[in-house]
């Protein structure tokens, strides 16, 4: 993999620094080694769990992943775009995880206990209140995993983010086989595998940024105070909870409107789909932090993107028309014959998800250059979309319909992004004084 992106010639960061096909083919490299992992933890739960089981494993994982998506307050984004322009001390924004992770996940305990276990078990169908108790666990583990690493992001230590971000998929794969082994694959095992992942992730994250120093910037707290950090940080919140909604809303339509084995078949068909999006994922490391250390510079920022976009277009492409032909044979006899009713949605994912691919590289340079205003609008025309479609499509075509709606959705959004990111970069090239004729 890392050689295949070395092939395009995707040049050097704007300021020499870092070689683009090595930053993006080591994170590319990371990501797929994370998705092998996953794929044997995914392979050894989803049989072992069946349609049932693991569609109340799915459903219990709601609540920390919308916990996550609505309270983590951007604050990851943040991180990174502080500590790659220098203006943030990487020892006082962990001591701001450590106080917003308690306090968050204090808050929603309190919420869970307070709710009644009829609401619980409306909200997440198949969910006892203590099992989304013991499932909120997993909520601050997520938060100070992210939020940590993204300090190491955040300081262009790409070879170290990478080697630590590997931690949180290693940890899960081998608590999994652990499980496999012994015969004691269950639901609250497996939560169990996520929580002390996270866990796992957010300690080395610790150990790896005590080595970055504060920048040379006056004040004792360098310039970065809580408020600050947070008012950056929820420009990018909002269009990230628009967006986590827009991922997971078919998802829940189908656990609510059919049953939880058609919800853990479409969770499948998800996942498997989602892996395709790891190239892409891979860039967006390298493009949100150089976007923001190079803003200045329009014409070459936009250059960079763009190489970028494409060569992550073309490779997401070929690889979903592949998965795509193999998928009625491969994804029946890897996961079971009760997973058949993942092949049609997850063929019909793919446009969506490939077009994503593109749009995705754009939108984390628009981030990075604290342009959040383009992306919120298109998560809320992508998450329209696919919500109003799901409710009509469901009824009538079941998962088929739901990822009919998701795909229609995300494809209408890159189209949309894509325009006026090419709309915005062309402005300040021009107010640049012309730089793109060099």
């Amino acid at each position: 993999m890392k050689s295949l992106l070395a092939s395009l010639a995707l040049g050097r960061t704007p300021d020499a620094r870092f070689d683009l096909s090595a930053a993006i083919g080591s994170t590319l490299l990371r990501q797929v080694v994370s998705s092998g992992l996953y794929f044997v933890a995914l392979w050894v739960t989803t049989r072992q769990l069946g349609a049932h089981d693991n569609g109340l494993l799915v459903t219990a994982l709601l609540l920390p992943q919308s916990l996550y998506a609505f309270l983590n307050l951007g604050l990851g984004p943040s991180h990174v775009f502080h500590m790659s322009s220098g203006t943030g001390s990487a020892r006082t924004m962990r001591r701001m995880n450590w106080a917003l992770a308690l306090a968050l996940w204090a808050a929603a305990v309190l919420a869970l206990l307070l709710a009644s276990d009829g609401a619980i078990a409306h909200y997440l169908p198949g969910t006892a209140k203590r099992t989304a108790l013991y499932a909120s666990l997993l909520f601050p583990m997520m938060l100070l995993a992210a939020w940590t690493s993204a300090l190491i992001q955040g300081a262009r230590d790409y070879a170290t983010y990478n080697k630590t971000a590997l931690t949180q998929p290693l940890v899960f794969c081998a608590g999994v086989l652990l499980l496999g082994a012994l015969g004691a694959v269950s639901v609250p095992a497996v939560l169990a595998c996520h929580i002390l992942s996270q866990a796992a992730l957010w300690l080395v994250s610790e150990w790896r940024v005590r080595r970055y120093a504060a920048p040379a910037v006056a004040g004792p707290d360098h310039g970065l105070k809580l408020g600050t950090a947070i008012a950056f940080g929820l420009r990018a919140h909002l269009s990230n909870v628009i967006t986590f909604l827009n991922y997971r809303v078919a998802l829940y339509l189908v656990s609510f409107l059919l049953d939880p084995a058609a919800a853990g078949r479409y969770a499948l068909s998800i996942q498997l789909a989602e892996v395709l999006w790891m190239i892409a994922s891979a860039a967006t490391v390298v493009v949100f932090p150089e976007s923001a250390a190079h803003n200045s510079t329009p014409a070459a920022l936009q250059k960079m993107v763009r190489k970028i976009a494409l060569s992550v277009f073309k490779i997401t492409l070929a690889g979903g028309v592949l998965a795509g032909l193999l998928s009625v044979v491969a994804i029946p006899w890897v996961f079971g014959r009760d997973y058949a009713g993942s092949v049609l949605p997850f063929v019909i994912l793919l446009p969506g998800i490939i077009t994503w691919s593109y749009m995705s590289v754009v939108s984390n340079s628009l981030a990075g250059m604290g342009l959040q205003r383009v992306n919120i609008q298109g998560a809320l025309l992508s998450f329209s979309l696919n919500g109003g479609g799901c409710l009509l499509a469901i009824p009538v075509f079941g998962t088929p319909g739901a990822a009919l709606a998701s795909s229609v959705a995300f494809t209408v959004t890159a189209v949309f992004t894509i325009t006026m990111y090419g709309r915005i970069m062309a402005e300040r090239i021009a107010a640049a004084g012309g730089e793109g004729a060099r």
